[in-house]
């Protein structure tokens, strides 16, 4: 499905810049400060790319948020980066945007990757943790080693400069999603790790 009309202008976005989106708690093991670095080498050759940065800090972490803002700032990544903090648009944002990127550093599931390929988005994502068993490489999205900027960078532009492709990841990541993570499959595995892990 298409975004809500009128999401893009409500958040100040040019019409027609490429958009990625990360969605995610802001902690360092989530891999922000590579993708910020990866980030400006996308912006140096698509200048009109913008990345939304969806996601809160952790209360212990609060001086983390700092450190990234900071970060964006040295980088000159002012104007192309939009910290939404929380939000409860996720899935709408994801149609919104050209990709999800997912740069943790170690991801142990990434339900949000799901979400991305059930709205039919590709995922540009790093081959850590759980992701490879969600994630095809090459075929619903494309996987990149962790906390390395410049293979990301590359994964980033590929989808971001080729809309063919970009269609293509995203139609076989919503097939795979439907065949292999039935949502309401997943919430009740989900709620059975729960109930293991809590003893209930």
């Amino acid at each position: 499905g298409s975004p809500p009309p009128g999401l893009r202008a409500a958040l100040g976005l040019p019409p027609g810049a490429p958009l990625a989106c990360v969605v995610g708690r802001l902690t360092p093991w989530k891999g922000h400060q590579v993708l910020l670095r990866a980030w400006a080498d996308v912006c140096d050759r698509l200048p009109e790319a913008r990345l939304l940065v969806v996601g809160e800090v952790a209360f212990w972490d609060q001086s983390y948020e700092q450190e990234l803002r900071e970060l964006t700032s040295s980088l000159k990544l002012q104007d192309h980066v939009l910290w939404l903090g929380f939000r409860d648009d996720v899935p709408d944002l994801l149609r919104l945007c050209d990709l999800l990127v997912l740069p943790s550093v170690d991801e142990p599931f990434g339900r949000v990757l799901i979400e991305a390929m059930a709205a039919q988005r590709p995922v540009v994502a790093t081959a850590s943790g759980g992701v490879p068993e969600i994630v095809v490489d090459g075929e619903t999205g494309l996987l990149v080693p962790p906390s390395e900027p410049g293979p990301l960078a590359e994964a980033l532009l590929t989808v971001l400069n080729d809309s063919a492709l970009a269609a293509r990841l995203g139609a076989a990541g919503r097939r795979r999603a439907l065949e292999r993570f039935d949502v309401r499959r997943v919430a009740a595995q989900v709620q059975a790790v729960y109930d293991q892990v809590l003893g209930l």
